[in-house]
């Protein structure tokens, strides 16, 4: 499997095109540039020398979450406010998706994004302050369990069960599809009490992996089939019964931030090099990118790539200056980046001819099965359209003026 260095776009037009992340900073956008810069430095030297192993062992590698915990950089990315710092969330990811890390990226962000969102946001508690300072320092993977073998969007028929068992909670069930399950120390685990779906922390000792998912892409993720069978105390009871659904609906706003922004990422990685690969390449005597149809369909996908960045940037910038994040608005973003993920990095492999398919020529045929997964993570397509035509607000004034008959 080749490797490709993170870096094909230079900092200068960064700079010049990243006016959302700098308004979501609040700042000018050097210091967006010194953490791009430390982020990319971090994962070139640390986290991107462990995929190789990662995808052909199908293990997700703690050390990645023990390189940016240890480094300051989930604490900075949680720094402030209610959100946090939207701009830094957004430039990890981002480097994330452009390093071509797959699985590790995903699950560094799920750790971070999903259940570190949960802990800092629910966790009163001594236990659950002490649970985000692990996860936070990067001494502990945590992941959030949700999903069941007949419960895949639906999350309020969770059947997992919180009942109690005199002074403690006894929590016990399967859960199907959770990434990075079997790397987890903590497993933010929704489940049903008497008044309702709760989230519960749950350590290793009551996890027990039972199947380890054989993907299509995202190897390095590990995603496993989770049974939980554990007695817990009060302190681990982080969103009571009843309120468990509005909680992991706030996991699932920045988490769909997150995944939008690696995806872009990637995007990224995969349009720069059909463009390279264009200007290299000869075919008839002279470049490829000199073929009208070929340089005119990757400056088509080049330009959603760039619309695509704009919208991502403009939703941080409204959500970080106090605006509302709109439940429809962040389904629409999440699915249209999501599917554009499966199309640019398609598209990428075909510009690449034979070579776009196999393994160890180039990272498009590993971008292409690892992106094609985003369409379910995080929200089907068909959840994410849902979401946006529960948005949907008649004009019957307009309707009227313009509509006879």
């Amino acid at each position: 499997m080749t490797i490709v260095s993170n870096t094909p776009m230079p900092l200068a037009a960064e700079e010049q095109t990243d006016l959302g992340i700098q308004l979501a900073f609040g700042t000018a956008s050097r210091p967006v540039t010194d953490f791009r810069e430390r982020v990319r430095t971090l994962i070139d030297d640390r986290v991107s020398p462990l995929l190789p192993a990662a995808e052909r062992e199908r293990r997700f590698p703690r050390e990645a979450v023990a390189a940016f915990g240890s480094a300051g950089l989930f604490h900075e990315r949680w720094s402030g406010g209610i959100h946090g710092d939207l701009g830094r969330s957004v430039v990890l990811s981002e480097e994330l998706g452009r390093a071509g890390l797959g699985g590790i990226g995903i699950g560094v962000g799920l750790h971070l994004e999903a259940a570190t969102s949960l802990l800092r946001g629910f966790g009163t508690g001594p236990y659950a302050e002490a649970v985000l300072g692990l996860a936070l320092a990067g001494e502990s993977v945590c992941c959030v369990a949700t999903s069941e073998q007949r419960v895949g969007s639906d999350l309020s028929a969770v059947e997992t069960e919180l009942t109690r068992e005199g002074d403690h909670w006894r929590v016990r069930g399967d859960k199907w599809f959770v990434s990075p399950g079997a790397a987890a120390d903590f497993a933010l685990v929704l489940c049903r009490g008497d008044q309702g779906p709760a989230i519960v922390i749950v350590p290793r000792s009551g996890l027990t992996p039972v199947k380890r998912w054989t993907t299509t892409g995202m190897r390095s993720l590990e995603t496993v089939r989770l049974r939980v069978d554990a007695r817990v105390t009060d302190d681990a009871v982080l969103v009571p019964p009843g309120s468990g659904l509005a909680a992991v609906g706030q996991g699932l706003m920045y988490e769909r931030l997150a995944l939008a922004a690696q995806v872009l990422g990637a995007l990224d990685l995969a349009s720069v090099l059909a463009i390279t690969h264009l200007k290299r390449r000869k075919q008839f005597g002279s470049p490829l990118y000199r073929h009208q149809a070929l340089r005119l369909r990757v400056a088509d996908l080049r330009a959603r790539i760039l619309v695509a960045r704009r919208g991502l940037y403009a939703t941080v910038a409204e959500i970080s200056a106090g605006g509302a994040a709109s439940l429809s608005e962040m389904a629409a973003l999440k699915v249209t980046v999501a599917r554009l993920g499966e199309r640019v990095t398609s598209e990428c492999a075909h510009i690449f001819g034979g070579r776009g398919y196999v393994e160890d020529q180039n990272p498009m045929e590993r971008l292409w099965r690892d992106l094609k997964v985003n369409r379910l993570g995080g929200g089907s397509d068909e959840m994410m359209w849902e979401l946006v035509a529960a948005g949907f607000r008649p004009d019957h004034q307009l309707y009227d003026r313009w509509v006879t008959g």
